[in-house]
């Protein structure tokens, strides 16, 4: 990558959580057809970098590494649906992440890390920027769903694009940093929780959602 390049900053949640969001954004295409992020990947985002140097990237990011790897994990919780409203009528449903004090004050020391100013909401989007009319349809089978999944956030991810060129659009990995502080305000992880969740997913994968 030799010219510009766009970063994306995010934490990726394990594959159990990615498998149950992309259930609901299928049963959703059923209702509204296809919508822009059907395929994206469950993810929470972080901060996006546009039109920037690499080597000046490059730099910026080994500087950063030791920050976050003083950094301890994170015990999330998905906590049913809610909803943005765009410009233009559009709309956005992604899944809650339950606020907690341990939470708040993660987020807090993530976003001072990342040099972020602007307010982080974490969530993770299940139908991106659609318009009014497709929210009508599908909103009603979202709203009183009872999504509770509690996991554990390991690492940031930061993936890049080009911003110009052949291949500019499509994001590609870069960077994973370990949140390496097992005895941080977080806490240690609760596997046995972690594998209640996760067996509990297992057993709903051939229920139908709405």
């Amino acid at each position: 990558m030799t010219s510009y390049a766009d970063y994306l900053f995010l934490l990726s949640p394990p594959e159990n959580i990615k498998h149950e969001i992309s259930r609901y954004k299928k049963a959703s295409v059923k209702y509204i057809g296809e919508f822009s992020s059907m395929q994206s990947p469950a993810h929470i985002t972080l901060n996006q970098l546009e039109r920037q140097k690499p080597y000046m990237v490059d730099t910026a990011i080994q500087n950063l590494e030791a920050k976050i790897n003083a950094m301890p994990s994170v015990l999330l919780h998905m906590d049913g649906f809610k909803y943005f409203e765009h410009v233009h009528s559009k709309m956005t449903i992604y899944a809650y992440i339950r606020s907690t004090p341990a939470m708040e004050d993660w987020f807090t020391l993530l976003r001072k890390n990342l040099n972020i100013k602007k307010i982080v909401v974490p969530h993770i989007t299940v139908v991106r920027n659609i318009p009014e009319m497709d929210f009508k349809k599908l909103w009603p089978n979202f709203k009183n769903k009872k999504l509770l999944e509690p996991f554990w956030i390991y690492e940031l991810k930061i993936v890049q694009r080009e911003t110009f060129g052949t291949t500019a659009g499509k994001w590609e990995s870069y960077k994973t940093i370990r949140f390496k502080n097992t005895e941080g305000m977080a806490g240690k992880p609760n596997w046995v929780a972690q594998k209640q969740a996760e067996a509990e997913i297992t057993a709903r994968k051939q229920i139908k959602l709405f």
